[in-house]
């Protein structure tokens, strides 16, 4: 089961709002649509909305479920706006910088200098306490997705049938670049017992993208 399905798997909703949810997720994944979730935690309160849209259809029937054993929407009467607070407990936690998502994350991550476009503006955060992220957006709309796991499961987000895949040897970490007709937009490595990976909006030459995993490797 993927993270994204254990975080689904604790929240008990309708069918319709949880193929709502679940298709949002998706869609973030698709290669030219680097997810961008922290840029002001906007996706995390969109899912926000959506369940406490849930209450206000449901304030005169109580909750959705009543197990014991799983998380519930609780009864209302009155629907209330989701608050800073609610939408970190959908497990989207920002920080400020990559020095303060190093130390609440207890791994070293570094802003990425070698990226093959000018930076506009940068976030940072943990996700659903399973990986740490930083989002790049360039001034002409290029986008880059840094992820680093807790452990080795693959948290790149990206499963698509590449037609172009190589392994690289970096200091001794196998690195594997994946992209389409001999470009590659894809980095990923395990290094540490932690998973890795480095996505652009964009196919590349190889070069580029090993530029950016010897930076983060070295």
């Amino acid at each position: 089961m993927s993270k994204y399905n254990e975080i689904m798997e604790r929240i008990e909703l309708t069918d319709e709002m949880r193929e709502r949810i679940l298709s949002n997720v998706k869609a973030k994944n698709k290669r030219r649509r680097i997810s961008r979730v922290i840029g002001g935690i906007a996706s995390a309160a969109a899912c926000a909305v959506i369940v406490f849209g849930a209450v206000t259809v449901m304030k005169n029937t109580g909750s959705v479920r009543k197990d014991p054993d799983k998380a519930t929407i609780a009864e209302t009467s009155e629907a209330t706006p989701p608050t800073a607070q609610d939408t970190l407990t959908y497990g989207v936690v920002p920080y400020s910088s990559a020095a303060d998502l190093s130390e609440k994350f207890g791994t070293e991550i570094c802003d990425i200098k070698t990226l093959p476009f000018e930076i506009k503006s940068a976030s940072y955060s943990i996700m659903f306490d399973s990986f740490a992220e930083v989002d790049y957006c360039g001034k002409n709309g290029e986008e880059c997705c840094y992820r680093i796991g807790k452990d080795a499961e693959d948290i790149s987000g990206e499963y698509d049938e590449f037609t172009s895949i190589e392994n690289t040897d970096i200091n001794g970490i196998t690195v594997t670049f994946k992209g389409y007709d001999g470009k590659y937009h894809l980095a990923s490595w395990i290094s540490g017992g932690h998973f890795y990976s480095v996505s652009l909006s964009e196919d590349m030459d190889k070069e580029i993208m090993l530029r950016i995993a010897e930076e983060i490797i070295d």
